[in-house]
């Protein structure tokens, strides 16, 4: 069945509503706070790949399970459930 997209609209801001040096609200400081988390979620992700001795990698079921893990950690729109 194909996907169907639904285009929101998000109508641009009045001109002269951002102000570079007004203080980052609560909103915006509980945003950063889930950006730092998102890094560190990604960043543990990269780490436990970059540990993986490609050396030990022998069979080409061990690389394409790498290359799924791999490409699922740089493209996580494009990832898809392993087999069980």
């Amino acid at each position: 069945m194909p996907r169907t997209t639904k285009i929101i609209r998000v109508p641009r801001p009045a001109p002269g509503s951002f102000n570079k040096h007004r203080p980052a609200g609560i909103l915006l400081q509980a945003q950063l706070a889930q950006l730092r988390q998102a890094l560190i979620k990604h960043h543990a992700g990269v780490e436990a790949l970059l540990a993986i001795d490609l050396d030990e990698i022998e069979t080409e079921a061990e690389v394409a399970e790498y290359a799924r893990k791999v490409g699922a950690l740089l493209h996580p729109h494009h990832a898809r459930n392993p087999k069980p």
